[in-house]
């Protein structure tokens, strides 16, 4: 053993290494002035790390940024921007017939002519551009964007084509109310809150969506709103409106994006093996849908199924099918059945042994009124089958309690509280729920 040495503590990684390097400083010291750049930069990054505190604290300083910058690489992905180019104007030349090697006249940055020029003081990039679309001489962005959100209020626009304002798109239905509203829309400093109020207080958007045979033949799409919107909810809504019903929905704003009930090995089938769904825990299962993780190629199935967009191109108007896969999402669905559960609890705690209270709460927080007297009949009917069948068979009742990530509530009777999931599960499958 040529050389040994004993310490009374642990050396660290950076200790041990300088250790190491003491042959060769010693090598560089007894070199004189014969020293050659390298021994020269051993000798003061030695000199640095063992004497010069000012700088230690400055490498420690660095060292815990660093890791900080490392730990902030590794929880997020990374996020390409674009930046202004800040020593040339913004410019490019026309393509002769679209050949890139073809080159023409030079252009700089401006709208149409056609269109009204930038605002007075707006630079030629995209800050002008941004004040350019809210100017209020641009008839075209608050028209567009009062359109969709009538769209989304009565599920067709004033101008049923909401991606195409030109002469190839449909012609408003209603002209002057579409310039109404635009105007009122910029006037109020683009209050989105205010023009929702104003649609939705007034009697257009407040009458039945009942129709009648003089209705049907004259305004079989609802195109003259002779009455109330009727559609189906979009994906998000649908299951929202199901947590929300259930007290269950979570109010957190922001965050990384959560990862709710899926079907098992959702990812794994996608990903060649080399991908694995971890379903969330706790809150993050009942946050809003707007938070769900996005995997393009396995999107979160019961919101596809309900013809959620997959994200990759901008979609201005969703779809709307009808098929049996949508019934077996909110009938058998674990967040559904869950939520079920949930209401079904809620509503046997606070009615207590009166059935027709608990009937009455249900009702009202799934469908936003009471039940008319047929309609209570027949629930009652149904509960107390469901009741008899539970009873008989407690392992089924077992089964249904046990969806779910949330532990039921133990001091409810088991299969009354699974009749009650049952009756609050067939309540949420209503057309008048799940439309809007």
């Amino acid at each position: 053993m040529q050389d040994l040495r004993i310490f009374a503590k642990r050396l660290s990684a950076t200790e041990a290494g300088r250790l190491h390097q003491v042959p060769t400083l010693h090598a560089a010291l007894a070199a004189g002035a014969k020293r050659d750049p390298q021994q020269i930069e051993n000798l003061f990054a030695h000199y640095l790390a063992t004497q010069d505190a000012a700088w230690q604290d400055l490498d420690r300083a660095v060292a815990m940024l660093e890791g900080e910058r490392d730990t902030i690489r590794e929880r997020s992905p990374v996020t390409h921007i674009q930046e202004e180019k800040k020593d040339s104007p913004a410019m490019a030349n026309i393509l002769m017939r679209g050949a890139y090697d073809q080159v023409g006249e030079q252009v700089v940055a401006a709208p149409p002519e056609v269109l009204h020029g930038l605002p007075a003081g707006a630079p030629a990039n995209r800050l002008g551009l941004a004040r350019w679309l809210v100017d209020p001489a641009n008839p075209l962005t608050a028209r567009v964007t009062v359109n969709r959100f009538w769209q989304e209020i009565f599920g067709t626009g004033i101008v049923a084509t909401p991606d195409d304002f030109g002469i190839m798109g449909a012609a408003p239905s209603h002209p002057e109310l579409l310039d109404w509203l635009a105007m009122a829309f910029v006037e109020s400093g683009w209050d989105v809150k205010g023009l929702f109020k104003t649609i939705l207080l007034s009697s257009t958007y407040r009458q039945a969506a009942l129709t009648t045979p003089e209705k049907w033949e004259k305004d079989p799409d609802n195109r003259l709103v002779s009455r109330g919107p009727r559609f189906r909810m979009d994906a998000e809504m649908i299951r929202d409106v199901a947590l929300a019903a259930s007290a269950t929905l979570s109010t957190k704003m922001g965050g990384p994006g959560t990862r709710p009930y899926q079907p098992e090995n959702v990812w794994e089938v996608v990903g060649m093996g080399n991908a694995r769904y971890e379903q969330d825990k706790g809150e993050n299962l009942y946050r809003r849908s707007v938070y769900h993780y996005w995997k393009r190629m396995a999107p979160p199935a019961s919101l596809e199924i309900f013809n959620a967009t997959n994200r990759e191109v901008s979609c201005v108007k969703r779809d709307r099918t009808n098929t049996p896969l949508q019934a077996l999402v909110t009938l058998n669905d674990p967040q559904f059945i869950e939520a079920a559960r949930r209401l079904a609890e809620m509503a046997l705690k606070q009615a207590g042994a009166n059935d027709e209270a608990a009937l009455d709460l249900v009702a009202r927080r799934v469908r936003a009124r009471p039940l008319r007297e047929q309609e209570a009949a027949r629930l009652e009917s149904s509960r107390l089958s469901l009741l008899s069948h539970y009873q008989g068979k407690p392992e089924d009742a077992a089964a249904i309690l046990g969806v779910g990530a949330a532990s039921p509530d133990k001091t409810l009777n088991p299969p009354v509280l699974a009749a009650w999931t049952m009756v609050c599960n067939q309540l949420m499958n209503l057309d008048e729920v799940l439309n809007k």
